[in-house]
């Protein structure tokens, strides 16, 4: 019952207080925290939500091989991994297969690489070739098909070699040129060269003159002095064809023919003395066809290398197309050549004759 004087908010308040079993303490004060709010003068934290992780996807299936021939029958198979996109992951490996083409009767590898060589093919048989990607959520269909025919059997006709050089020989003539080349490599669709043809053609012209049975260096006769020629060289074997002609390369003969004359140099000289025995050395230049304006004389390590300085001039010594000089023999010990050389307009070498090793003491 309430005390004579108690107001009746304070017998509300004092049941209260008893309700909540602790009857001499104080009234509890509350307190409001607004919802995404931290406590006072705190940054409210936001939720995190966590992502679902990504559906895996198989790749795309890959543009079909190229094909290429290899060593022996074998194929050379090339490819691209597939483009990525929204609904396709990157491929993580491929798988090759193989048939005879049209048969579907596939043969696979696994775990390959591009570029692949495919072996164990049949000799002249077209093969059909198919790719297939794959990764760790599963394989693409297999590609479209590519087809190529492997290289039939041997014996297989020679590459084409390389000719290295065609100049005129240093032996005075007019009409003649020098030619070498080098054996052409064998491979797997291609035998060794056994033998080799040649031929020739006035530059440009495409008229050609075929020689059979030739060997390296090989020196080519019977043409016009001054003239510029084409040369092709062919290997050949037991192939029922011959390999395909060399690429052409180009020589020009001398239009000047040389020879020697009255005076001539001893196979032993002493250095830098008078060339034995005559003191000096002559040479007949005549022109076929082209006009010969002077003469000059070169000492020289080569045998074969056109000299193009150290010229001693000869002068005209009154004999026919005659030309002549003194001079000595090389300042020093070695073995030298003694170079006679026709000169043309604007000093060009038109003609050239070497003589064999002079061994100088």
């Amino acid at each position: 019952m309430p005390k004579s004087g108690d107001s009746p908010i304070s017998n509300q308040h004092m049941r209260g207080v008893h309700a909540l079993g602790r009857p001499n303490s104080p009234p509890p004060q509350t307190r409001w925290v607004q919802p995404a709010h931290g406590r006072s003068g705190e940054p409210a934290v936001p939720a995190t939500i966590v992502a679902p992780p990504p559906t895996p996807h198989i790749p795309n299936t890959p543009d079909a091989p190229m094909l290429a021939l290899s060593g022996g029958s074998d194929l050379s198979v090339t490819w691209t991994a597939p483009a990525v996109d929204s609904t396709h992951d990157a491929a993580a490996a491929f798988a090759l297969r193989s048939s005879p083409s049209g048969a579907a009767t596939w043969t696979a590898v696994a775990n390959v690489t591009s570029p692949y060589d495919l072996s164990g093919l049949s000799a002249g048989a077209a093969t059909d070739v198919q790719i297939q990607s794959s990764n760790l959520t599963g394989s693409s269909a297999w590609s479209a098909t590519s087809t190529l025919t492997t290289a039939s059997m041997g014996p297989y006709a020679p590459n084409a070699p390389a000719i290295t050089s065609v100049a005129p020989p240093p032996d005075g003539t007019a009409g003649h040129l020098a030619v070498s080349w080098s054996a052409p490599a064998a491979d797997s669709t291609h035998g060794a060269a056994t033998g080799y043809n040649l031929r020739s053609s006035p530059t440009g012209a495409g008229t050609w003159t075929v020689l059979t049975g030739v060997t390296s260096p090989y020196t080519l006769t019977g043409l016009s002095g001054g003239t510029a020629i084409d040369i092709e060289v062919q290997g050949t074997n037991a192939a029922a064809n011959p390999g395909v002609w060399s690429a052409a390369m180009t020589g020009t003969s001398w239009g000047v023919t040389v020879v020697p004359g009255n005076w001539v140099c001893g196979t032993s000289q002493v250095h830098n003395t008078s060339v034995a025995p005559s003191g000096g050395v002559q040479m007949t230049a005549t022109a076929a066809p082209t006009a010969v304006t002077g003469a000059v004389f070169a000492w020289s390590a080569s045998g074969s290398a056109v000299p193009t300085s150290g010229f001693i001039v000869g002068g005209a010594d009154g004999q026919t197309n005659g030309w002549g000089q003194w001079f000595s023999a090389p300042a020093t010990a070695g073995t030298f050549y003694l170079w006679m050389l026709a000169q043309s307009a604007g000093g060009v070498t038109s003609g050239a004759l070497v003589t064999p090793a002079i061994t100088v003491t």
